[in-house]
């Protein structure tokens, strides 16, 4: 049996385009109208016989205001993220203070165990270190003969 797709509610789809002209793409094409109309007065301005240091200080207003707006965005994300840290450097340091209490237990819970399970490999060689120096001391030492010329010395 296969999963039937729900119908869409014809109303509130266009209710919705409605609402997308109006909010989004009415404000658009009216900015870039404006944009458009301002550049021909820029560039109709100066053509009539009129100053053109008046035109070229237009211009210039019109490169360094959308800059000036960008800048103005990041300077407000800026205070914002600076803003955000003194708050987190308010609490965080006591809370990873507690999360390191939590892993030094979980250290030494974790060297305790390794402790318990390699101990007995450790008594093992160290039994085995004992019997062997144990057995070195029973035996006898071999003649060592360093100096040839003057013969053979016991240790």
């Amino acid at each position: 049996m296969q999963a039937q797709r729900p119908t869409r509610n014809l109303i509130t789809r266009q209710v919705h385009r409605k609402e997308t002209f109006w909010q989004i793409a009415f404000p658009l094409i009216l900015g870039g109208l404006a944009v458009l109309g301002l550049a021909v007065l820029a560039v109709m301005a100066p053509s009539g016989g009129g100053n053109t240091s008046q035109a070229a200080d237009v211009s210039l207003i019109f490169l360094i205001v959308p800059l000036l707006v960008m800048a103005f965005i990041l300077l407000a994300v800026l205070i914002g993220l600076i803003y955000g840290m003194a708050r987190l450097l308010g609490f965080l340091p006591q809370k990873f203070y507690l999360l390191q209490g939590f892993f030094d237990r979980i250290r030494a819970g974790v060297r305790k165990a390794a402790d318990k399970a390699v101990e007995p490999a450790l008594q093992m060689k160290s039994a085995a270190a004992s019997m062997h120096a144990l057995r070195r001391e029973l035996t006898p030492r071999k003649i060592r003969n360093d100096f040839p010329d003057e013969g053979p010395r016991e240790l």
